[in-house]
């Protein structure tokens, strides 16, 4: 069964422009749930966003300039002011009788990256696919000659693995996540990958890249068959980015609970779906960050 488009939830390009709702930050199943929220925003923390994000976008500002662009009281500004001034974000500069940021706004990104990017495209709708087809959806990203598991929906799934997933390091050769990520990845990057793994197994190195056509064409991969588990079965679909695999998706479920003969239809086709869902949102949120530095 295929998501529906009238209950999911709306695309990045929406929703991050929406109104800020209540919050949810200590949700112990990592959603948010806005009919729950546990606090109202404080509001000095949002002025003080506020108030930044002005500074950032006029360069150099006095405190009559960021009162005019935020709305907020001079005297609470000048508050705002000083307390980023302690913080290291923020400078006076009277050469231009103002204020200006430093470059410590930067630090506000390290960590935001091509993973955070997919992760925060991703999270809404595979909770959402979670809660629809109850098994738990991972993503994987390569990391050297194996799949790092970067994000799970593991503890809202009613029918969790018995085993950590979060953070784990997964087998290139062996798993549906792995074999799903060598077949969908650039040829120059499967011929690397390839001869990194060369001198492993060679076996199952040699089974796998026999697999790349067959799964290309179905557009998912299961693990290697003479390595699989007998209670689970897994399988994987990728996620592209421009042309380029970034993250294989993948779910696990007991063997005797989906029949072989439903496996496509109940589990693979609605995981395409998300899959294309949140390559949309990669696009949206990629194209904010570059108008967003475009504008800078």
């Amino acid at each position: 069964m295929l998501l529906d488009k009238t209950t999911s939830p709306a695309p990045a390009s929406e929703w991050r422009n929406a109104p800020l709702p209540r919050c949810r930050a200590n949700s112990v199943r990592g959603s948010t749930e806005m009919a729950n929220a546990s606090y109202e925003p404080i509001k000095a923390v949002r002025r003080a966003f506020a108030v930044l994000r002005a500074l950032n976008d006029l360069r150099f500002a006095s405190v009559g300039d960021l009162h005019r662009e935020t709305g907020i009281s001079k005297p609470t500004i000048v508050r705002m002011l000083e307390t980023l001034i302690s913080e290291g974000y923020v400078a006076r500069d009277n050469l231009f009788g103002g204020y200006r940021v430093t470059s410590n706004v930067q630090n506000l990104s390290s960590g935001f990256n091509g993973t955070s990017i997919l992760i925060e495209a991703a999270r809404a709708w595979t909770v959402t696919l979670t809660r629809d087809i109850k098994w738990p959806i991972s993503l994987g990203t390569a990391s050297g000659s194996e799949i790092f598991v970067d994000f799970t929906t593991s503890p809202i799934s009613p029918w969790s693995y018995p085993f950590a997933v979060l953070h784990t390091r997964l087998p290139m050769l062996r798993t549906a996540m792995g074999r799903c990520y060598l077949a969908f990845c650039t040829d120059d990057e499967r011929a690397e990958l390839a001869d990194r793994l060369r001198g492993g197994a060679a076996d199952e190195l040699d089974r796998a890249l026999r697999a790349v056509d067959r799964i290309r064409t179905s557009g998912f991969a299961y693990p290697d068959p003479q390595t699989t588990s007998r209670r689970f079965q897994f399988v994987a679909v990728p996620i592209i980015e421009g042309g380029r695999c970034v993250a294989a998706m993948g779910l696990g479920f007991y063997r005797r609970a989906v029949p072989s003969n439903q496996i496509i239809e109940r589990l693979i086709a609605p995981m395409r779906e998300t899959a294309r869902r949140i390559e949309h949102d990669i696009r949206n949120i990629r194209a904010c960050v570059h108008d967003s530095a475009a504008a800078a």
